[in-house]
């Protein structure tokens, strides 16, 4: 978890969308209210860390900042879609701490023995890439996390593959998510 907000526009408690440095908010801002955006400067809001709030961390979703570092708790547009702890929001997709870019990336739905016999899935490994619902997978745990018989749902993005094991007699809901990723990612390719 990141101890400070990384920089970057964020809503300055005043409807503004000000920039942070990574420790101070700066005289830039911005008003999305105006109908043609212009860079203004005025005096920043008091010195120090900004205050306690719902914050858009740059990542698709608004996370809770508390006034010292970011927390776990998220929210989401209210039109995401979700599957086995994969969710996906317009231009980004999440899966636990993590989230990418969708455009480019890539579902499938693939049992434990198809996956273990594919080099570039075993790779992603290696190049510790490969994430699971319990964290990185390194090719020490790889033959233990991934089952042979299971079925899994896995999202290949720019940045990381993620698995995760789809529920029992769930196989047809995780084609449709994997579908809906897949559309998704070519929506926003080329955006």
């Amino acid at each position: 978890m990141t101890t400070h907000a990384d920089p970057g526009w964020y809503d300055d408690g005043t409807g503004k969308q000000r920039w942070w440095d990574g420790t101070r908010w700066t005289e830039e801002y911005i008003d999305l209210r105006e109908h043609d955006i212009e860079l203004h400067r005025d005096a920043a809001p008091a010195a120090g860390a900004a205050a306690a709030g719902w914050y858009d961390d740059q990542r698709g979703r608004l996370r809770w900042w508390d006034g010292r570092q970011w927390t776990t708790a998220v929210r989401y547009s209210g039109e995401e879609q979700e599957f086995a702890d994969v969710i996906i929001d317009g231009r980004w997709i999440h899966f636990g701490e993590s989230s990418q870019p969708v455009a480019g990336a890539q579902a499938s739905v693939e049992t434990g023995d198809a996956l273990l016999r594919r080099p570039a899935f075993t790779r992603s490994a290696v190049d510790r890439r490969l994430v699971g619902r319990a964290g990185a997978i390194t090719p020490r745990t790889l033959n233990r996390i991934i089952q042979r018989p299971l079925l899994y749902l896995v999202i290949t993005g720019t940045e990381q593959v993620w698995v995760t094991t789809v529920p029992q007699r769930q196989d047809a809901p995780a084609r449709r998510f994997a579908s809906w990723v897949n559309t998704s990612a070519e929506h926003y390719r080329y955006r």
